[in-house]
């Protein structure tokens, strides 16, 4: 079993995907919970965590902010899930982990899909073949970030392609070949993939064999709920379009309620495999120089 590490804010009481997890039976060593220290409610995430037997680590919010930028108008609060997200880099490092995925806090279960056609609840034998295959995929092509899409993200027809260019909640990261550094963003998932891609790094996700059940993050309650009420939604649609003008624009999608969302033109970004030779992607660890890739600012601390 891979190692799932999971961010969460406001949502002790109401952790699905530990829940979900732990009812199909994955290893609780395997499930790491983060929280930010500035979390009013840390007791609280002490308490289900110890309920659980799962580990819990609290990263410091004042070093998360310092180390890395933001690329909008910052909430009040100055969170987001970006900034867990690059902190979870040097808790893989302490603790030997170079491969995880990354699962929002609110998941219910996978289903598995076929040619468009979701057919049943994945299994736990379903879900441990699949990220198994992931893992082994991404090592020998040297890809650093790779996902599972979600039902929200396949609307209309029927996808013949097996490997989308997007990756959404369920993330895989191969540390030795992704860069770090997210922006401190509403839209994470989005302004990861598009800023990986347009640095000419392959990254994707699965368009068919198990897909994660969507759940409407902006009507729950708790998580980045609390950030969207507070800086709007909006924010989410155009953050991301801001940052790539040329290959992100937004649009009110017919088939989405009418909801303005961003679109984006993959072909003006640079996803490639490249092929015809010994390795189907460029080795980028011959070069010590070039690895650990990161947009961390290269400032002091101060």
């Amino acid at each position: 079993m891979i190692d799932i590490f999971i961010p969460s804010y406001h949502r002790p009481y109401n952790l699905k995907t530990v829940r979900y997890f732990l009812k199909i039976g994955w290893d609780t060593k395997k499930i790491h919970l983060f929280i930010d220290s500035e979390a009013d409610d840390r007791a609280d995430y002490e308490v289900v965590a110890k309920k659980y037997s799962i580990n819990l680590y609290v990263f410091d919010m004042d070093e998360a902010r310092r180390r890395y930028d933001y690329v909008h108008r910052a909430s009040v609060s100055r969170r987001s899930a970006g900034q867990a997200r690059n902190m979870f880099y040097d808790y893989a490092k302490k603790l030997g982990i170079e491969f995880f995925m990354i699962q929002d806090d609110d998941t219910t279960g996978y289903q598995v899909k076929n040619y468009g056609k979701y057919l049943r609840k994945a299994t736990l034998e379903d879900i441990m073949i699949t990220f198994e295959n992931i893992k082994n995929f991404m090592y020998k092509r040297r890809i650093g970030c790779f996902g599972i899409s979600q039902t929200g993200d396949i609307i209309g027809g029927i996808n013949k392609k097996l490997l989308r260019n997007k990756v959404m909640n369920t993330t895989f990261i191969l540390t030795k070949y992704i860069y770090r550094g997210e922006r401190g963003i509403q839209d994470d998932d989005t302004s990861q993939f598009t800023t990986i891609m347009n640095e000419g790094l392959f990254t994707g996700s699965l368009a068919d064999g198990i897909i994660l059940k969507q759940t409407t993050s902006c009507k729950a309650e708790g998580g980045l709920t609390d950030l969207y009420n507070e800086c709007k939604l909006l924010n989410k649609a155009l953050v991301t379009v801001i940052q790539y003008p040329s290959a992100i624009f937004a649009e009110r999608q017919e088939k989405n309620g009418g909801r303005l969302h961003h679109h984006i033109v993959s072909r003006y970004l640079y996803p490639k495999i490249l092929k015809g030779t010994e390795r189907d992607n460029i080795a980028w660890d011959i070069y010590s120089e070039d690895i650990p890739f990161t947009n961390e600012p290269k400032r002091k601390n101060k």
